[in-house]
């Protein structure tokens, strides 16, 4: 599953960054500008715990792509 968004897009050098928690790109500390920094790395515990991966890149029109795969489930 691939999202994308419009907006001014993830530097490359923080691509991996913004999945750790309390990490936020947006640094002023006005919660009108931004959230927590928690929503991305709630994303990657519940992607990972499922066997899943999660990436992050950009757009060809330099916003960001959020790629995420998980495993296909076959009963037993």
């Amino acid at each position: 599953m691939s999202i994308d968004d419009e907006g001014p897009g993830i530097p490359a050098d923080q691509r991996q960054t913004v999945l750790e928690p309390f990490h936020r790109l947006e640094k002023s500390r006005n919660r009108a500008t931004g959230g927590a920094g928690l929503g991305l790395a709630v994303v990657r515990s519940l992607v990972e715990a499922h066997g899943g991966t999660i990436e992050i890149a950009a757009t060809p029109g330099g916003s960001t792509r959020v790629n995420v795969a998980l495993p296909v489930f076959r009963p037993a």
